[in-house]
C-alpha cells in the first residue's frame, strides 16, 4: 500500500538513509539539518508498505515583488528517493501531494532548485515555470583586482544579514526568507570553511554567503552589493579565503563583475492568481539562498 502524509519523529534514521543515498552528504551535513530545520509537518514523505521511499521537506519563504508586496512561498527542498523504488513515479506522485499541501497551509505559490538542467524540463512537466535567475562568474585569483585599504569584510549575525540583504534588494523581484534560515546557511558555510558575510567595498555596504567546494575553490553563494563595488567587495572575499578559483552569483539584473552570465536557477508554481499577475517570466526575479 502506497501512503503520502507528514512525517513522523521515529522516522527520522529512514529519511537520513533517503537523503544519504540521494545526495552523499556526510552525516554531519544531514544531522545538521534534522537539528536546525526538521518538524514533522515540514517533511512530507511517501510511504509503501508503511517505509518511507521518496521524501520532501516544504520550507516556508517569502516573494516579494518590486513594490515589496508579499506572497507566501513554500520551497521545496531535498526531494529524495530510495534507489530501489526509482522509476516508479513516485517523486512525482510526492511533488502533487505538495501542492495540496502547501496549499492546505496558505502558500500563494511553490518553488525549487532543480539539481540539473535535465530536471528543469522535470518540473516543467508538473506545472513549473521558469523564475529565478542568477548571474553567474568563474575568476582565477590572479584576475581579481587588489584588495583597498579600508574596504572590510566580517563575520555577520543571521539578523544583520537578513536585514541588510532585504534593504539592499528592495525594488528587485525577490525571494526572501527567515533569518532561521539565514542561520542555517550560516551553519552551512561555516562547515564549508567559510561563513556569512557583511562587506564594506568602494564605499558601499554590502554581503556574501561564501563556502569552499574543495581547498582550491571557493563558491560565492549569493554577493549582494552595488554593482560598481562588486570587484572590490569579490578582492575582499578572495583576501579571508585564499583559493586559485572563485565562483560568484549575484542577482541576475546587475553587471557588475565582467564576463559574468545569467542562467535559469529555480523554479515557480503560482497557486494565486492575482499575485501571480505581479510576477513575469521575464523578471529575472532573485533567489540567491537554495542551501544547495
Amino acid at each position: 500500500m502506497v501512503e503520502m502524509r507528514a512525517s513522523r519523529r521515529e522516522e527520522i534514521p529512514r529519511l537520513k538513509e533517503l537523503w544519504r543515498a540521494a545526495f552523499g552528504d556526510p552525516d554531519t551535513y544531514i544531522d545538521y539539518f534534522f537539528d536546525r530545520l526538521y518538524t514533522p509537518e515540514r517533511m512530507l514523505l511517501l510511504a509503501e508498505d508503511g517505509v518511507p521511499m521518496t521524501m520532501l521537506a516544504l520550507l516556508p519563504m517569502t516573494f516579494s515583488d518590486r513594490e515589496g508586496k508579499p506572497a507566501r512561498m513554500s520551497y521545496i527542498y531535498a526531494l529524495a528517493t530510495a534507489p530501489e523504488a526509482r522509476l516508479k513515479g513516485y517523486g512525482r506522485q510526492l511533488l502533487n501531494y505538495a501542492d495540496y499541501y502547501a496549499r492546505r497551509l496558505g502558500a500563494d505559490c511553490i518553488s525549487t532548485v532543480p539539481a540539473e538542467p535535465s530536471l528543469h524540463r522535470f518540473f516543467g512537466t508538473v506545472g513549473f515555470q521558469e523564475c529565478f535567475s542568477t548571474r553567474k562568474v568563474e575568476f582565477l585569483r590572479q584576475r581579481l583586482q587588489k584588495p583597498s585599504e579600508g574596504d572590510s569584510i566580517v563575520p555577520a549575525q543571521a539578523g544583520e544579514y537578513n536585514a541588510l540583504r532585504c534593504r539592499l534588494l528592495r525594488g528587485i523581484p525577490h525571494l526572501a526568507c527567515a533569518d532561521e534560515l539565514v542561520e542555517y546557511q550560516k551553519g552551512l558555510s561555516r562547515m564549508e570553511g567559510a561563513d556569512i558575510y557583511l562587506l564594506s567595498a568602494a564605499g558601499q555596504e554590502g554581503c556574501a554567503a561564501v563556502e569552499y567546494l574543495n581547498e582550491d575553490t571557493v563558491l560565492v553563494k549569493e554577493l549582494i552589493i552595488a554593482p560598481e563595488a562588486m570587484p572590490a567587495a569579490a578582492a575582499q572575499i578572495a583576501l579571508r579565503h585564499p583559493a586559485i578559483r572563485y565562483h560568484f552569483r549575484t542577482p541576475a539584473p546587475w553587471v557588475g563583475l565582467p564576463g559574468s552570465y545569467i542562467q535559469p536557477f529555480a523554479m515557480v508554481k503560482w497557486y494565486d492568481d492575482e499575485k501571480r499577475k505581479t510576477w513575469s517570466p521575464d523578471a529575472n526575479c532573485y533567489m540567491g539562498l537554495a542551501f544547495d
